[in-house]
């Protein structure tokens, strides 16, 4: 059976058993309320509607080349369709015509996937001009972030295609509603919090005056704008989601929404071409193509002899804000950082990428899916494991510099370790500089450049195809040379010096290689007389030693001696031995160290680092089950009546309780009950009014507990009320028995488990922990090679909607199986269908992925397990989900329980209530369908000769992609391809070596997170340890003191019992519910981080302006928090 078919078969199975359970009437509903969808068209008509859309979705999707297109044609097709009705009623129903359009069309430019049709747009609606005309206004709602900056300004573009196809005019803005947009995004970044993009006033000014539609929106944010009672704005409010779509949208993206304009002839939107002039160009978009001089200042701040390094600073954002506890590894750019290294790992790309893990392991602050802040290329990446690039070197307390190759390297030394001389490679695909469209960084000198060097040689061009099979070039990436073998393959192939003979020689100047020649020429007879004795170079201890430590070379200390070992001495005495003195002046000063030995030789050498990338640590990883606070058994509500811990046996021991529910009712007899089936006399009920009612919890409980034969109820938690719009509450013996399994249920009835998103393409069945067995019948045939599978060790591509979840995961969802098979035996009185006693019982079972802003779940199936703190995947499947890998977290659903358990009657009713919702399921992956950031995927072997090369020069990566040197996922779109044969260009033995936990999520206390991440910038050559403390200062303390000391003197006052908030304090000092009030912000959040804050100061030399900020706050918060009259103290004031 072909893969999608089998996953649409085991599906169909699952909506057959809900769909029984449901048929029982013990639901809100008689069906399962998780519509199927097979693609994009299915979706968007699951998801938003109208009926029937999918039909003629399919129909332009064959007409137009772009989604764009087909967006923009349903968008005006809808709005224009013909009314029946006449006057008011028509004016209401063109209005909801092009409310749909707008919807339906912003549903297929965000794949179907992500909530903002129905929570980021409030509504659209048709208003009048001063002039009589009529114009359009689209109302946005915050949650208009999560279709992104782009999608954001294409509604607004949709506004004007549905204002031009209904023949409707342009808005005509007055002046104080001009005004109002520049107070409001002024007051958003001061009072809210920061825009992607800060506008001028005048940038504000000119979109507002030129946009043909009005972009207004529902109140966001409880503080009010002086430009108010305006008779067109309903709101005095920010209304955030109208500055969301007009400034990160709109303005920031103008260059890409001009293109788009044009291409579908939209005449209104020539004025963004002003922008593209320099109204704000350079902070607006820099990744587009035409910003020239943003790309060139990239490319020379690459060059160390030429970089001002403040400005260099300024330019790198990930060091801007550094954060107590999590460590900065590299500076911008700066030696001894991580060294870029070109490739793809089985498990990397889609923003993540590869680290060795005996970094991870020396560095303790890294684990499998930790964030890291990046300079470049992107903001972030979550690092993984891979083994086959080069790892740490690291100088011991004794003196020697080691270069470690494993985790037990790493653990050997950890603790003898005094300085990290090299943080090793960071593997980066080439499609992270694609998808940013970053300029090419030259790449390092490693093995497989080294390889295709002896590739493209005459003389291996002129070997015969037996010898070319006998040499094994392919073998020889992760052999290890002599140094006389390596020479051997330099002179004989002629190409440059293999790469573990190649030290960091750009890392030290002229004059170190001067001194380092001098120091080397007194052991200049070794290589005549030592290192054919087989003995080791032993040079006099010298200050050049540090030489040696910045170059990379390993070496040891014995007796008083700098001990080198034979191959190293021979490759750097045979390099190091001219006479560089002429090259200390003139035009010489400009070379660099690699080019200066180049013309002393007579061979070839590279230059082993031409990039680093700063580095710091971000969020760490998540493996965690997904909670509300406090987290509940059953969406049953109490009120109070449960205390603190909100059980429902403490208030079901009160009798009779008063709560605020609704109950159905029947069609027939009229009776009520919670249920879709009459319990007396099986007719359909339906849904009756919301309101406070008086319920016999005991006996409810006494009742459902019966039903199911549990009688240890005592633990169950219900909720304190319901948010739902219907009010209809959860089955009590549901919430028994997930009380029983130790599960808890989420806002929609359903259980969830989120991870860190990463990414996967290849698996080795041993480290996932699945049989040979289990992967034919799960439909593994082949591995990426195209050999039977056979035994456990063999490499095998991942299907696309095949999951590898972490341990706990498993665990928990074994809890959540066992939940599941006790509601069908227990409470609809049908057959178990897990039976599940471990966690690799659930392999090959049905799951959900669903990310937080979308209402769209995805089909995966579990096919193993990861000792990570992560979800593995294929990229197809978190592109589904419109995620990438720079550390998102994503729930996974069992597939049965959502389908039987979720129902929109329990979504709350507020704006975004249905986002992280299984509003429909995407039962297949279309690649063509799924966010174009899994298009760049790299997907090839190795890279050519010209690549390298190619990359050593400022180009841009579309130009490397025109030059057909590599090979990604786009170009095998609507291809079998585009499913199969992804390889990769770089090995890695485990997918989850290295640390499971950071040290940041193990340590417990600020002040040891902060003491480890300043004892890790003592250690790394790559950062100022002074620096890293000012910046902790600066970013994190200082800002968090300063911010809640200002919330302190705003704060209001809550109860500690019902949670009710004053703003002041009432006149009788009691809530309204008669207990107690408490400050909302308490004296130990002010002052959290003063006394860390104050030690910093006095331990390290930081400048005196930090100083005496925190002098001043300190002042400030002592007069605030204690009495000048009258002061506490001890007896000892008194005896000394």
């Amino acid at each position: 059976m072909d893969y999608f078919e089998r996953l649409e078969s085991e599906t169909h199975k699952l909506y057959e058993i809900a769909n029984e359970a449901r048929s029982k009437g013990l639901d809100v509903e008689l069906e399962t309320e998780i519509p199927l969808a097979k693609d994009l068209a299915e979706r968007v008509e699951g998801l938003v509607g109208p009926a029937g859309v999918a039909k003629r979705i399919k129909e332009l999707e064959q007409e137009f080349d772009s989604r764009e297109a087909v967006a923009f044609e349903i968008a005006a097709e809808i709005a224009c369709q013909e009314t029946t009705e006449t006057g008011a009623k028509a004016e209401a129903e063109r209005q909801a015509f092009a409310d749909q359009g707008l919807r339906t069309a912003l549903a297929i430019l965000t794949e179907g996937v992500v909530a903002a049709p129905l929570e980021g747009i409030s509504g659209v609606k048709i208003k009048d001009n001063a002039d009589g005309s009529k114009y359009v206004a689209v109302y946005f709602a915050g949650p208009i972030r999560s279709a992104g900056g782009t999608a954001a300004a294409l509604s607004v573009l949709l506004g004007d295609k549905i204002r031009v196809a209904t023949g409707l005019g342009r808005y005509q803005p007055t002046d104080d509603e001009i005004e109002r947009y520049v107070e409001e995004v002024d007051l958003y970044e001061s009072e809210v919090t920061n825009l992607q993009y800060s506008p001028t006033a005048d940038e504000v000014r000119f979109a507002a005056r030129n946009i043909p539609v009005e972009v207004s929106g529902e109140p966001t944010d409880q503080i009010e704008v002086s430009h108010s009672n305006l008779p067109r704005v309903e709101t005095n409010n920010i209304r955030g989601g109208a500055l969301l779509a007009m400034v990160e949208g709109v303005i920031q993206k103008s260059k890409k929404i001009l293109k788009i304009a044009n291409n579908l002839g939209l005449e209104s939107w020539g004025f963004l071409a002003e922008y593209a002039k320099g109204i704000g160009s350079e902070k607006e978009e820099p990744k587009e193509e035409e910003e020239t001089n943003v790309v060139q200042e990239e490319v020379d701040e690459i060059e160390d002899d030429v970089i001002d390094k403040k400005a260099l600073f300024e330019h790198s954002k990930y060091i801007q804000d550094v954060i107590g506890g999590r460590p900065v590894l590299g500076y911008p750019s700066e030696k001894g950082g991580f060294r870029l290294r070109y490739g793809r790992s089985r498990n990397t790309g889609l923003a993540t990428m590869g680290v060795h893990p005996a970094t991870m392991e020396l560095l303790e602050f890294l684990a499998v899916g930790t964030q890291l802040k990046i300079e470049r290329p992107g903001k972030g990446n979550c690092v993984v494991p891979v083994d086959s690039i080069d790892g740490p070197i690291v100088k011991l307390k004794n003196g020697e510099v080691r270069k470690l190759y494993s985790i037990h390297d790493a653990r050997e030394v950890k603790n003898k370790v005094v300085e990290i001389l090299f943080l090793g490679d960071m593997l980066v695909a080439f499609g992270e500089f694609l998808r940013n469209n970053q300029p090419m960084l030259g790449s390092c000198w490693c093995e497989e450049w080294w390889i295709e060097c002896i590739r493209n040689s005459d003389k291996y061009q002129s070997l015969s195809d037996e010898e070319k099979e006998a040499f094994n070039l392919n073998a020889m990436q992760t052999r290890h040379f002599t140094v006389e073998e390596a020479f051997e393959i330099t002179r004989e192939f002629d190409v440059p010096l293999h790469p573990d003979y190649t030290y960091y020689y750009n890392d030290i100047s002229i004059e170190d290689l001067i001194s380092l020649k001098e120091w080397l020429d007194t052991k200049r007879d070794y290589l005549d007389d030592g290192y054919q004795k087989g003995e080791d170079l032993k040079l006099d201890l010298s200050y050049q030693k540090r030489i040696l430590e910045v170059l990379g070379l390993c070496h040891k200390m014995e007796d008083g001696k700098v001990v080198i070992e034979k191959n190293d001495a021979y490759a750097l005495l045979s390099t190091v031995s001219g006479d560089y003195s002429s090259y200390i002046s003139g035009n010489h000063t400009k070379l660099k160290v690699v080019d200066v030995l180049c013309e002393t030789l007579d061979f070839e050498i590279k230059d082993k680092a031409p990039c680093y990338i700063g580095t710091r640590v971000g969020r760490p990883e998540k493996s965690k089950e997904r909670l509300m606070k406090p987290a509940p058994h059953s969406l049953f509500p109490i009120g109070n009546e449960g205390g603190s811990r909100r059980l429902i046996a403490e208030a079901a021991r009160k009798g009779k309780i008063q709560v605020e529910i609704a109950r159905r009712q029947c069609t027939n007899c009229q009776l009520s009950s919670f249920k879709a089936i009459c319990p007396h006399c099986g007719a359909p009920t339906v849904i009756g009014a919301a309101g406070k009612k008086t319920i016999n919890l005991a006996a409810m409980l006494r009742k459902a507990s019966e039903n199911i034969g549990v009688r240890k109820v005592d633990e169950v938690k219900g909720v304190k009320g319901l948010i739902s719009e219907d009010k209809l509450p959860e089955p009590l013996e549901k919430g028994i028995l997930r009380a029983k399994n130790n599960v808890f249920t989420f806002k929609e009835g359903t259980i969830r488990h989120d991870s860190t998103d990463l990414p996967l393409t290849h698996f080795i069945p041993s480290e996932i922990g699945v049989s040979v067995d289990k992967l034919l019948e799960m439909g593994y045939e082949n591995d990426c090679y195209g050999n039977p599978i056979e035994n456990e060790d063999q490499i095998i591509e991942l299907k696309v909607q095949d999951l590898v979840v972490s341990t706990n995961c498993g665990d928990y969802l074994v809890g959540v199986a066992n939940y599941i098979d006790d509601l069908l035996e227990k409470f609809y009185d049908m057959d178990r269908f897990y039976n599940v006693e471990s966690r690799t019982d659930l392999i090959g079972h049905l799951v959900a992925g669903l990310a937080p802003h979308t209402s769209a779940g995805v089909l995966g199936r579990i096919v193993g397990f990861t000792t990570a703190r992560g979800c593995y995947a294929h990229p197809y499947f978190h592109s589904a989900k419109r995620r990438n890998c720079d550390s998102d977290e994503d729930s996974v659903l069992l597939l049965l329980d959502a389908l039987i358990n979720f129902s929109k009657s329990y979504l709350p009713s507020t704006r975004g209530g249905s986002m992280d919702a299984p509003l429909v399921l995407s039962t297949r992956i279309d690649p063509e369908e799924i966010d174009d950031e899994s298009h760049n995927l790299d997907v090839f072997e190795r890279f050519p000769l010209k690549f390298f090369e190619e990359s050593q020069k400022p180009l841009k990566p579309q130009e490397i992609v025109d030059m057909g040197l590599i090979d990604n996922v786009s170009m095998h779109l609507g291809t079998d391809l585009q499913y199969h044969d992804l390889m990769f260009s770089h090995h890695t033995s485990s997918i989850h070596a290295g640390p499971k936990v950071c040290l940041y999520k193990q340590l417990t206390t600020m002040k040891d997170k902060v003491d480890a991440q300043i004892h890790l910038a003592e250690l790394l050559r790559s950062v100022d340890q002074r620096g890293v403390v000012e910046s902790v200062l600066s970013s994190h303390f200082l800002p968090d003191i300063m911010g809640n000391s200002r919330a302190f003197s705003k704060q209001k006052v809550r109860c500690t019992k019902c949670g009710a908030k004053y703003r002041r304090m009432p006149l009788t000092g009691k809530c309204t519910c008669g207990s107690n009030l408490t400050l909302s912000v308490s004296k130990g959040s002010v002052t959290k981080y003063l006394d860390i804050s104050r030690e910093l100061v006095n331990r390290y030399p930081v400048n005196h302006y930090l100083e005496q900020r925190l002098e001043i706050q300190e002042f400030g918060i002592n007069s605030l928090f204690e009495s000048d009259k009258s002061k506490q103290s001890s007896l000892d004031v008194f005896f000394g």
